[in-house]
């Protein structure tokens, strides 16, 4: 779990993350990312700009815990990146039922509610990482994904 990425934990974070979807990599022919966000623009938002970054990489989306469950099962995302408040079923109690059933997949918590109380509850829930939506982090997440994919994913 991350407490605030500072550049010397980032690199020893990316480094274990690239590791883990590696492993993944090796099973499977193309990298698919998942986002699990309830608003439609920042979710088509957060989407392009990554397209923007990685081509190469099959993005889905989500707008609830229902239909979020439904693709994890259909499109067997690498990364999942689920928002904390979702309609009806928490993010963070998707992120732990996911998990259990599927503890290789990847989920980034991407919230605008960057509190400590939500960090720890992320961790408890059995997210891998934490980010705040609407810090200066947005580079330190194209960074994480960019240090996941091997190079053929980037287009």
């Amino acid at each position: 779990m991350t407490h605030g990425l500072c550049p010397k934990h980032l690199k020893i974070y990316l480094k274990e993350i690239k590791a883990e979807v590696q492993k993944l990599l090796n099973q499977t022919k193309h990298f698919k990312v998942l986002i699990v966000e309830d608003s439609a623009l920042f979710r088509e938002s957060f989407t392009w700009a990554l397209c923007q970054r990685f081509p190469a990489v099959e993005f889905h989306g989500a707008g609830d815990g229902e239909e979020a469950l439904q693709k994890v099962e259909t499109v067997h995302p690498n990364l999942i990146f689920m928002d904390i408040r979702l309609p009806g079923e928490s993010g963070l109690e998707l992120t732990r039922k996911i998990k259990t059933s599927h503890p290789d997949i990847l989920i980034i918590i991407l919230t605008s509610y960057d509190l400590p109380e939500y960090r720890e509850a992320a961790t408890r829930y059995r997210a891998d990482y934490f980010f705040s939506k609407g810090s200066s982090e947005a580079a330190n997440i194209f960074k994480l994904v960019e240090s996941i994919l091997p190079s053929r994913g980037h287009g």
